[in-house]
């Protein structure tokens, strides 16, 4: 789809915001690629936001691609998380898919360091492979809050949940 027809899956209606989001789990020496925009107090797994006629895994392939800079193979469905969070005194109704991903191009590894920086629009992103425990995940502040407990179990089939957080990021 070219640039002009590109719509993301965002409703705004008063001090209100709906998102369609779609992550990916990324995995490299026992860890997770996780990524945040500079400044912010939290992380999010790498993705984004779903367009009007693109699915889920087509978002990942599209976002993993323009972030990261290395085509991705997206596997299978793994979390569907309804997220309900206060971010900048906005209320914020966030339905995310979360996927499994393989990079067909290695990204650096590094236990500590931001391995990728990018500037996507306005905001400067930075990148970084965590332990993929919930003590780790918990220091990083990654959102959505579930996904801590989730990552670090992987437990079978699809995962469904609904996560409300009204207090502000």
């Amino acid at each position: 789809m070219d640039d002009a027809a590109r719509t993301m899956i965002v409703l705004d209606a008063s001090n209100s915001r709906f998102q369609l989001r779609a992550g990916a789990l990324i995995r490299s020496h026992g860890h997770i690629l996780i990524h945040r925009v500079v400044g912010d107090t939290f992380w999010v797994l790498p993705g984004g936001r779903v367009e009007f006629h693109e699915a889920g895994a087509e978002t990942l392939a599209r976002e993993i691609e323009e972030e990261i800079g290395c085509q991705a193979t997206v596997g299978p469905l793994r979390f569907i998380i309804e997220n309900f969070f206060e971010l900048a005194g906005r209320r914020v109704h966030e339905v995310g898919f979360y996927y499994e991903a393989e990079l067909l191009s290695a990204l650096p590894f590094h236990e500590t360091d931001i391995v990728h920086r990018i500037r996507d629009g306005a905001a400067d992103l930075e990148f970084c492979w965590a332990l993929p425990s919930r003590a780790a995940l918990d220091r990083f502040n990654l959102q959505p809050m579930p996904l801590r407990d989730l990552i670090e179990t992987m437990p079978d089939g699809v995962q469904h949940l609904v996560r409300r957080d009204m207090a502000a990021r």
